[in-house]
């Protein structure tokens, strides 16, 4: 099979050493997978190669999720609530989109022994990854959602989406008065920037708390670092990396992989490629 990511910039990306690691732990010798950096300009004449054959199946990210969809047949249900895919596999000359983000995080979730029922939850980030976050925890039936966000106008946009798909409390952070159990950074902040300079990151949590950044490339991002030493649990973004990677070659072969006696094999593999 011929596999692929596009977006752009993608020369950062990871994804093609990931995938291999997958294929050679599920011995999947077919598969290929590269990287390929597509403009806007550059969509439509992608997708029509795709369709006539240059790909089996393609990852798409930033800024293609929600653009892309445009090209795209036949949607997954998980596409239709979030509103943006970074999955799509092709029959025939017909492509359907999926997001595997979601899976990604909820099998984070679970393989963390993290549970969101009747917690408050605290969310950083207004982009199309808090938007996944949210529906996450509406569906592990948090207690309430708080969005902090530079922007408030996004920050309302998500809260809206929240509250048109759920009765959970839904609100904007502004100088909370409760301590949050689990607050979840969506945002860039840190993978680049060393720095907190807006004071961003200052949220009020307890012992108990636990932090989730979804940034994977190291488990001393500035968020984690912050709290690192008062919170009962911090983990990075790597493990939603790998499960939502798996997803994509499920839905690619039509096939289910048991990754859980492999995954400390994978994610070392893969922390090597990082360092």
């Amino acid at each position: 099979m011929k596999l692929g990511l596009i977006g752009t910039p993608v020369h950062q990306s990871i994804s093609p050493e990931l995938q291999k690691i997958l294929f050679d732990t599920f011995n999947l010798e077919d598969c290929t997978y590269e990287k390929n950096d597509i403009s806007s300009e550059e969509l439509s004449s992608f997708f029509d190669a795709f369709k006539a054959g240059a790909f089996d199946g393609i990852n798409i990210t930033i800024p293609h999720k929600e653009h892309g969809l445009e090209f795209v047949d036949e949607l997954d249900e998980s596409v239709k609530i979030l509103g943006n895919a970074n999955c799509i596999t092709r029959k025939g000359n017909s492509l359907k989109g999926y997001n595997t983000d979601l899976y990604g995080f909820e099998m984070m979730l679970h393989h963390n022994d993290i549970s969101v029922e009747s917690k408050h939850c605290l969310v950083l980030g207004a982009g199309g990854s808090s938007k996944t976050i949210v529906k996450a925890l509406i569906d592990a039936h948090a207690a309430s959602i708080t969005i902090k966000n530079k922007s408030m106008e996004n920050a309302l946009k998500i809260q809206a989406y929240a509250q048109a798909i759920s009765d959970i409390d839904i609100q904007i952070f502004d100088k909370a008065d409760i301590k949050f159990d689990l607050a979840i950074n969506t945002t860039p902040l840190g993978m680049y920037q060393q720095d907190d300079k807006d004071n961003f990151f200052n949220i009020p949590i307890h012992q108990d708390s636990i932090l989730i950044d979804l940034i994977y490339t190291s488990n001393h991002t500035l968020f984690l670092d912050k709290y690192k030493d008062n919170v009962k649990q911090s983990i990075n973004g790597l493990d939603m990396l790998i499960f939502q990677a798996l997803k994509s070659i499920e839905i690619w072969t039509e096939t289910t992989y048991n990754v859980g006696p492999k995954l400390d094999s994978i994610k070392k593999q893969l922390e090597n490629v990082l360092c």
